[in-house]
């Protein structure tokens, strides 16, 4: 069976989305290829997850660069997801003999990789790439865990509410900015609103603690079938333009979205150009929190548009595109 290691991270500075996604790839892929995860000083969350798809292997932050190419023998499909993978770090995994992927990167560097996916509206020419590289590009080929997948097929005929009674908030695994406290502060002031269960991970800030009448639901590191199933019932999602926003969107959920990060801003733009958002803006300006206040007080709403993509299919198109790659 040929062989997969999939190399991604994560943490309080990057997130938690790198390590997310790849890892609902390797989860698509599990069965048909021998797949193990690289990932530098995991949590126990992170043990957990990967324990649930395949083998794991724990990396040094100090020497995480040298330790993982010392660990490839040249016969390996490698997945690598993360921004800091120079070229020459992809020059030395290819001059390993391995076929080499990279998952959602920066059109800032020279890519070497036999194969590019891109969960965007992103332009293939936007990109240096070799003659002989391949793209899955847009949002017919999102790396979903399978959660979400059967979600986008279970909610296509949702029917919504005219009020914002149950809100979900999810800043994803880290939440640096506290984010979420703050947006508590906000939602707790809004009168429909009855339900708010905060998505927390497990290097997300602790969040003090609010006496209100409202019901409020902590919680932290819950499975995507969870996860699915609160964006599924919420009328309302309040979250960052990242991995997060990309699983709430195919829920069939309403989404006031913003950034809080560069790497967010490309995607926001396409989802308020494309009307699949409430835009809140940069989450870390004031003009959020006015936003934020207007969103409860605009009467009626306008509606948002569906998310539409390809997904029925997404695993077994995987299956095949890395099998062409060992051809």
């Amino acid at each position: 069976m040929d062989k997969i290691i999939f190399r991604a991270d994560a943490g309080q500075n990057i997130g938690y989305g790198h390590f997310i996604r790849s890892l609902a790839l390797a989860d698509m892929l599990k069965n048909d290829f021998d797949v193990a995860f690289a990932t530098v000083n995991p949590t126990e969350y992170q043990i957990t997850e990967m324990a649930k798809v395949c083998r794991s292997i724990n990396l040094d932050r100090e020497t995480h660069l040298a330790d993982f190419l010392s660990l490839l023998k040249g016969n390996e499909i490698v997945v690598l997801d993360n921004y800091f993978f120079t070229t020459n770090y992809q020059r030395a995994i290819k001059d390993k003999g391995c076929i080499l992927v990279c998952v959602d990167p920066l059109h800032d560097k020279h890519f070497v990789a036999d194969l590019i996916i891109v969960q965007g509206n992103v332009s293939q020419s936007l990109y240096s790439t070799e003659s002989y590289t391949r793209f899955c590009i847009g949002y017919d080929w999102l790396l979903l865990r399978q959660p979400f997948i059967e979600a986008f097929e279970k909610n296509i005929h949702r029917k919504y509410s005219s009020l914002f009674h149950k809100v979900t908030v999810g800043f994803g695994g880290t939440d640096m900015y506290n984010l979420t406290e703050k947006t508590l502060q906000v939602l707790l002031n809004q009168k429909c609103i009855q339900t708010i269960d905060i998505i927390a991970g497990d290097a997300s800030q602790k969040i003090n603690h609010f006496i209100s009448s409202k019901e409020i639901h902590f919680h932290r590191n819950i499975s995507a079938s969870q996860i699915a199933q609160l964006f599924s019932s919420c009328d309302l999602a309040i979250l960052p333009t990242s991995t997060i926003c990309l699983e709430a969107l195919v829920c069939r959920t309403k989404i006031a979205a913003g950034f809080y990060v560069d790497n967010q801003a490309e995607f926001y733009q396409y989802a308020l150009k494309t009307n699949l958002i409430y835009g809140m803006g940069n989450f870390l300006h004031e003009s959020y929190f006015s936003k934020l206040n207007q969103l409860f007080c605009a009467t009626p709403l306008t509606g948002l548009s569906l998310f539409s993509a390809r997904l029925s299919d997404l695993k077994e198109r995987y299956i095949s595109v890395f099998k062409i790659l060992k051809l």
